[in-house]
Order: structure tokens, then sequence, then C-alpha cells
């Protein structure tokens, strides 16, 4: 029994090696859009630049934001889930950010997903973050979110974050 058990995980390994990503070829499926930025990504190995978003999460749910020169590039570009959009260099950026962070007496963030992605086109890294964030005002207000980040990263450091937003019904 053990030796067919064997023969099946050795066929199974073998049959899975040989799909379209092993042999080179591309998917034959044509999609109903073409995508006007990019839809040539593959995974990328970099756990550095995880690291680095993740960390300015961290450093953000600690108030620890004088360590942004750690992760943060020269120049940020930022597109909120409001609309607004900003350039900013990053002393700059963190003063904006620590005025708000000052407005919270806590700062509560979950990781759901992230994810390391390399555009082979375009020749750029990113990480994709999902998370939940329970920001608790000073005024005793509770905000909760589901947020999802999409970190540009330049030479090992974030220069460009595009942030969606959804907020969580409050629990009654």
């Amino acid at each position: 029994m053990k030796k067919i058990l064997y023969l099946f995980v050795t066929v199974a390994l073998f049959a899975a090696c040989k799909g379209p990503a092993a042999t080179g070829k591309k998917d034959s499926l044509v999609m109903p859009y073409k995508a006007t930025y990019s839809s040539s990504f593959v995974i990328s190995d970099s756990t550095k630049y995880a690291q680095s978003a993740l960390q300015s999460l961290k450093d953000w749910e600690d108030n620890k934001l004088n360590n942004a020169p750690a992760y943060f590039a020269d120049t940020v570009a930022m597109d909120f889930w409001d609309g607004t959009s900003f350039k900013l260099k990053r002393d700059s950026m963190v003063k904006v950010f620590q005025k708000f962070r000052d407005s919270l007496s806590s700062s509560k963030i979950e990781v759901l997903v992230y994810t390391n992605l390399h555009s082979t086109d375009k020749n750029e890294d990113w990480v994709n973050v999902w998370y939940k964030q329970t920001d608790t005002y000073k005024s005793g207000k509770i905000d909760s979110a589901i947020y999802e980040d999409d970190n540009m990263m330049v030479k090992g450091k974030i220069a460009y974050i595009l942030d969606k937003r959804r907020a969580l019904k409050k629990a009654k």
C-alpha cells in the first residue's frame, strides 16, 4: 500500500511540474479586458519589501513614525480611499501623518494578507497588504475598516501607496 501511495505522490508531483508555468507556455485563455497598467505579475522572492511595508503599519500602530526613513523613499506619493492625493518629501509626509496619529489614543492593526509582486513588463516591485484597522480617537469615537494598500517599492523603499478602504458596520 505504501508503494502505491509513493507512486501516486510521485506521479502527481511530476504532473504538477508539467503545467504551463513549468513549460513556459502561455495560457491560451482570452481575457474580456486588457489591463491598462499591467497584467504581467509574478510572485516576488523579496521578503524585505513585505517587511518594510508591514513595519510601516506596525510603526503606525505603535506611534513610532520617526522610524519612517527606514522604509519610506525620500519622496512619497499617495492616493487615498477618499480621493485625497499627495506627493510629499518624506519629512513633510511624516508631519502630516503624525498630526492625524496624535488625534488617536490607539490604533490596532490586524494583517489579513500580504503579497510580494514583481511586474515583469514594467520591472516594478509591489507589496499588497490587506488589513483591518481599528482606530480609537481621543474623543472616544471608534472607527474600524478593512484596508487594501498597494505599496510600490523603489530601491527597497515605499515610494507610492494606493489606499482602498471599506468601513465596517458598528457592532451592536
